[in-house]
């Protein structure tokens, strides 16, 4: 390379470049954050929540340019050695730094729209669910990716970008824009801008990184709209990527009890039983035993039958009539049941509800599943099987998949699982081909259901079964011989899931798949009666997480974005006894102790967590892992920062804007104590 060139002009052109791909980076980031307000807000966003929107937008600015402060920090620091550099240290420094970016803006790419995949499913930004894609089956979580969306297309996008990244950057830091032979500034000149860049970007960096971006324009107050979609505008997918990884590495022993400041079990119990009576030595015995009111009593021990319906959202049931029938046979069943809208799953993802459900204990957030993490060898004293065992019931889990999933064919015997029985024993069974017979996460549900109903025919004592179904589980795929009626969706359906404009196939998928699980489910209910096994059966009825079709929810509807039904039904002679009121607030730690209230063992006494949604006399709530915490009085969606507080509208699920905050922190107290209560029993159970 010549001698002429100068290499100090490298460096105010280093400098330039760096400012250059921020800001310019921003406008992309800032792009993508006006297509994700655009596809996903509600209509009223544009409306009641306009006036907040560029607020949103100006925090998201900030988010964008701490990330973008940090990525670009390493090129920063390393103009710290290329000061006086020769010009063939150059040429390697830009090599080297059009690789890095490449790498950087194509990760964010990649993360931002990713992210708005994630949105559309699970309705939040990425958090520690995004783990399920490899602690879960892999192979059926690739084969429904692949099933569900144009996978070789993103692939394709993914890499052309790429290289199209590559390009630019590369012509960015092109060797001859940098060491050329023009007259060269004064040494003092390139010292001034360097030292004003390098302290401008490292004090920038720790200022952002250090304060809070809590977008305090959403607070709540009587004065000023507030919507929790407006709050998530802000957010950044990086950073929320980060969070999520960092959050998975810092889980250790008590991690949730040390989060929300619970020193001892002891703390946690009387947050949790402020009238209790603690005997015993460890946290379990401590638990006082509850005694559910109204007194029920059987002639003989009725079955218990746990449904946990795959993405059984209650969202939908809100269009659920002639011409949109999703519910088949199951809308009699329901109407003769009790319905229980203000409910929320332990978490949003089927391994921690479900495990919630075996364990009776609620999800900890962001904690590894039960059955993979340190406590997969554990027998818990709390489990539902153990429950029901000590009473005299035989004990069961159907399930349509493989039971090697997360291993439950190694947990579920601990926990008191007599009879675990999966696809591949219902299938020999029946003589049912794989290949036709079932999709990439199990059997059709009939198949399933079928199973469950001749095992109570054949039972010869009273019996606990808990039945998962997985047909409505992307890739969303049906029978080749399904009978269904036609659905017909209203305007308002099509406006909100579509904008006026014809429904997706993913979307046709997800409402065809639901109509068929829950047709299947009221042939199973129709089955029961008529065999008569209905008059010695107790029924719940619930979901382990909502369905993402990218409906979007008003701020009124917010319990909507989580919310999952829980339907009783048990026979006349045990109904007449009770009175149930459907909008008591509850979650999935309430649907064991419940089923054990109805099936006329509440004198005996219940030693766990949860109550019977029955038993008007003791305090209910219901909590979910998202921060959702429902109560008597309203909703509280649970931040890092505090807390928002919404009271009921009338008699259903709407909440309105006015607070209530004196009751709501003691909910929020309930659902920190039970979570760290579940700790200290986890850590004491596999110690």
């Amino acid at each position: 390379m010549p001698n002429s060139i100068r290499p100090r002009n490298a460096l105010l052109a280093a400098i330039k470049r760096i400012w250059w791909l921020m800001a310019t980076l921003l406008v992309i980031m800032s792009g993508f954050r006006l297509l994700f307000a655009i596809q996903f807000a509600h209509p009223e966003i544009f409306t009641d929540f306009f006036s907040a929107l560029p607020s949103a937008f100006a925090f998201g600015v900030l988010h964008d340019l701490r990330i973008l402060s940090l990525i670009s920090l390493p090129t920063t620091l390393s103009l710290l050695w290329m000061r006086q550099r020769t010009a063939k240290r150059w040429g390697l420094w830009l090599s080297r730094t059009t690789l890095y970016w490449t790498f950087v803006i194509s990760f964010i790419f990649i993360a931002l729209a990713g992210d708005q995949i994630y949105y559309s499913y699970f309705q939040s930004h990425f958090n520690i669910l995004a783990f399920g894609a490899v602690e879960d089956d892999v192979g059926a979580v690739l084969i429904s990716a692949w099933e569900t969306y144009p996978v070789a297309l993103y692939l394709a996008m993914i890499l052309g970008t790429t290289y199209l990244l590559y390009r630019v950057v590369r012509r960015a830091f092109l060797v001859s824009h940098f060491l050329h032979i023009e007259k060269q500034p004064e040494r003092e000149q390139v010292e001034m801008m360097f030292n004003w860049h390098f302290s401008c970007h490292l004090v920038c960096t720790v200022i952002l990184c250090s304060i809070s971006l809590t977008p305090v324009f959403v607070e709540l107050n009587k004065d000023f709209p507030q919507s929790n979609f407006v709050r998530s505008v802000s957010e950044n997918a990086v950073e929320k990527l980060a969070e999520t990884v960092w959050n998975r590495i810092q889980e250790g022993e008590l991690s949730t009890a040390k989060e929300f400041g619970y020193a001892t079990a002891d703390d946690a119990l009387r947050e949790l039983f402020p009238n209790g009576i603690f005997e015993g030595e460890t946290a379990f015995s401590k638990i006082p035993t509850q005694y559910f009111k109204p007194e029920i009593s059987s002639d003989s021990k009725p079955h218990v039958v746990l449904v946990v319906m795959e993405s059984f959202a209650t969202h939908l049931l809100r269009f659920q009539g002639n011409d949109f029938d999703l519910l088949g046979s199951s809308k009699q069943h329901f109407d003769d049941g009790v319905l229980f809208e203000r409910f929320l799953p332990t978490d949003n993802i089927s391994a921690g509800s479900i495990l919630g459900l075996f364990t009776n204990l609620p999800y900890r957030p962001n904690t590894k599943q039960l059955s993979q993490g340190t406590s997969q060898g554990v027998t818990f004293p709390t489990s539902s099987a153990s429950l029901f065992a000590n009473q005299g019931y035989d004990t069961a889990f159907y399930y349509g998949g493989e039971t090697n999933w997360r291993d439950l064919d190694k947990f579920l015997p601990l926990q008191n699982y007599k009879e675990i029985v999966g696809q591949e024993e219902i299938a020999e069974r029946y003589q049912l081909d794989l290949e036709q017979d079932a999709a990439p996460w199990g059997l059709w549900d009939e198949h399933l259901f079928r199973a469950a109903s001749d095992r109570l025919k054949e039972a010869q004592r009273p019996t606990f079964m808990v039945v998962f179904t997985t047909t409505n589980h992307p890739p969303n795929q049906l029978p080749a011989n399904f009978d269904l009626p036609e659905l017909n969706p209203s305007k308002s359906f099509l406006q909100l899931a579509a904008g006026n404009q014809d429904l997706s196939t993913i979307q046709q998928q997800q409402i065809l798949t639901y109509q068929y699980s829950n047709h299947q489910l009221g042939h199973f209910l129709d089955d029961l009666e008529t065999s008569g096994i209905a008059n010695d059966t107790v029924i719940g009825i619930t979901g382990d997480h909502t369905a993402g079709m990218g409906i979007p929810f008003a701020q009124s509807e917010l319990i909507l974005k989580r919310a999952v039904p829980f339907v009783l039904l048990t026979p006349d002679s045990i109904s007449k006894q009770y009175q149930a009121n459907p909008l008591t607030p509850g979650s999935h730690k309430d649907v064991i102790p419940t089923l054990f209230h109805v099936a006329g063992l509440g004198h005996k006494g219940y030693k766990g967590l949860g109550t019977s949604l029955l038993d008007d006399s003791v305090y209910h709530f219901g909590c979910n892992a998202d921060g959702f915490v429902i109560y008597d009085g309203g909703l509280v969606n649970m931040r890092q920062d505090g807390f928002d507080s919404y009271r009921w509208s009338g008699n259903g699920y709407l909440i309105n804007d006015e607070s209530d905050d004196e009751n709501a922190e003691m909910a929020v107290n309930r659902y920190k104590a039970i979570v760290s209560l579940c700790d200290w029993l986890i850590f004491a159970f596999s110690n």
